[in-house]
């Protein structure tokens, strides 16, 4: 479910216009953009980018400073001139902001459906109606006996999504779509929506996304404080080090036991255990969740990793010991290689950092349910 704000900017585009989309991801420290090029050439990046957000403007995904943000995208927007001016914005919204929740309803007539949410999410979510905008997706079935409905519901606070839409505006951007991180991330990183259970996890600088995707939809989002700088921390603690060499002990070393000593490995222990646990915990919701859902592969088949700090090293290796289910660096662009392999201009370690933007700039071109 996604914020489509298009239908009332495309009511002065003449239809036979196609204005190109670019995708933005915005997180506490960071926005990063990318746009690809026109589809006859398949991915293909036209421009990509980033630029540090000042701590304190964004917090937990929510812009305590709109006027600050405003201006760090207008500074995108002076880097860049026409290029991004030019484009629709598909924009992330903050995952830990957001409601997920998996219901089931009695098996009632389609055009029924909203109505039965609508009381569900009144029940489930800790916010007054009038507060939320939310939708819905349906779980589809394989087979037409089952004697109800498994409904993914997703809602946000409206005064969130509205800050967004104004800090977009207000730096001369044409917001057009707004949409979670998981599905931007979902999309860009998992091919077959059918037959497969997967857990995504999106590791940050300051936060990491836990996402389970399964029978074409989204069924699981968690987000946790920990990523990137609580990582740096623990090193730089632990070891005596200065923050930017505690950095480079992370990207050098990672959790490999013989590197200096095992030193950095135990430094970076305790957070990936924890990081670990939070994992476990989400593999057991889904088993249990599973069991009643129809559409849904029982099995967690693979966990991939994305983010910035997917790329320390040891650490899929490290997690699929604790988990026993293969881990990997998940592939910004496996939903592009599936349609036509290509060689990405923009090297698999720097695009797993950019993979919120692919998913978002691929907003048009995917057909899928996230």
């Amino acid at each position: 479910m996604a914020f489509d704000l298009r239908k009332k900017i495309l009511n002065w585009v003449k239809p036979w216009v196609e204005v190109p989309v670019a995708g933005l991801d915005i997180s506490d420290r960071s926005v990063k953009y990318l746009k690809f090029r026109p589809e006859t050439k398949e991915g293909e990046i036209e421009f990509f980018g980033e630029a540090s957000i000042p701590e304190g403007i964004v917090v937990g995904g929510e812009i305590r400073r709109e006027e600050d943000l405003v201006t760090t995208l207008k500074g995108l927007i002076s880097r860049e001139g026409k290029r991004l001016r030019s484009c629709f914005i598909a924009a992330s919204l903050p995952e830990e902001k957001g409601f997920l929740r998996l219901i089931r309803l009695p098996k009632v007539d389609r055009e029924k459906v909203s109505a039965a949410v609508r009381s569900e999410i009144e029940a489930n979510i800790p916010l007054p109606m009038e507060e939320l905008i939310y939708g819905q997706e349906i779980i589809e079935s394989p087979a037409d006996y089952f004697d109800h409905l498994d409904v993914v519901i997703t809602a946000f606070p409206k005064n969130i999504v509205e800050s967004y839409v104004r800090a977009l505006k207000g730096a001369g951007m044409a917001p057009s779509v707004l949409e979670l991180e998981s599905q931007a991330v979902a999309r860009a990183v998992v091919t077959d929506q059918t037959h497969t259970a997967e857990i995504i996890i999106d590791i940050g600088r300051t936060r990491s996304g836990i996402m389970i995707v399964s029978g074409k939809a989204i069924i699981f989002t968690k987000t946790i404080g920990l990523g990137g700088q609580t990582f740096t921390e623990n090193i730089a603690r632990s070891m005596e080090v200065s923050l930017e060499k505690a950095d480079f002990l992370k990207k050098e070393a990672g959790l490999g036991k013989k590197e200096y000593e095992g030193k950095v490995f135990s430094a970076l222990l305790p957070a990936c255990s924890a990081l670990a646990e939070e994992i476990k915990r989400a593999i057991a919701y889904y088993q249990d969740h599973s069991q009643h859902a129809h559409g849904m592969n029982p099995v967690i088949d693979a966990v991939f990793l994305v983010g910035g700090e997917a790329n320390i090293p040891g650490l899929a290796t490290y997690f699929s010991s604790i988990l026993k289910i293969p881990v990997s660096l998940g592939d910004p662009f496996a939903y592009l290689q599936k349609k036509a392999p290509f060689i990405p201009l923009l090297p698999k370690r720097q695009a797993l950092a950019f993979t919120t933007a692919i998913g978002l700039a691929l907003r048009d071109r995917a057909v899928t349910s996230y």
